[in-house]
């Protein structure tokens, strides 16, 4: 039986290194297919996860999570991102393509506000969006899932993901203008 995420905190905070084995079994299989979808390679997002678990195994405590499943899908994307910016692909990344739609006409958005800023209009954005859309987003644009596997994830068909996808990088890019980032 899986533990719930207080009971696998408890045991980190315990210092007991079951807590680690724990956490695989409950979100191994998330962890590498956040990895994978972040860096294309199998074996490298093995080693990501490790890594991340020892991060987690270090970070916990001070730290105690309110999400244990958002704290170590957090701590695996931000490992996964540094791998790749270690080794950075060859062509562009679809996912950065796919949105940089919403963001037309600005060649560097740091230029004009700092990343803080903008994340901060994105998050705000995302807040006033409906529970399913916010999902849609952040499985695509921050987990980097397929439309596939947010389909499946979600129960709706790929279609709908592709359709909502559509619909809300054309809301985000408005809201950006409304808030006055030139895109």
């Amino acid at each position: 039986m899986k533990l719930s995420d207080n009971e696998i905190i408890d045991k980190l905070f315990d210092r007991d290194e079951q807590a680690i084995s724990d956490t695989e079994e409950k979100y191994g299989s998330l962890c590498r297919k956040i990895a994978c979808n972040i860096l294309n390679d199998y074996s490298e997002a093995n080693a990501c996860v490790n890594t991340s678990y020892f991060n987690l195994w270090s970070s916990v405590p001070p730290n105690k999570p309110k999400s244990l499943k958002a704290y170590i899908c957090s701590i695996v994307r931000n490992n996964a991102l540094r791998m790749k910016k270690k080794n950075p692909p060859q062509s562009d990344d679809m996912f950065f393509m796919e949105l940089s739609e919403a963001f037309q006409g600005v060649r560097d958005a740091e230029e004009e506000f700092d990343s803080k800023n903008l994340s901060s209009c994105i998050n705000s954005f995302l807040s006033i969006q409906k529970e399913e859309n916010r999902k849609v987003f952040v499985l695509r644009y921050y987990y980097n899932f397929t439309y596939k596997d947010i389909a499946y994830a979600l129960r709706i068909k790929e279609a709908t993901v592709k359709t909502k996808l559509f619909r809300l990088r054309d809301e985000l890019k408005g809201y950006l203008e409304k808030n006055g980032y030139n895109v």
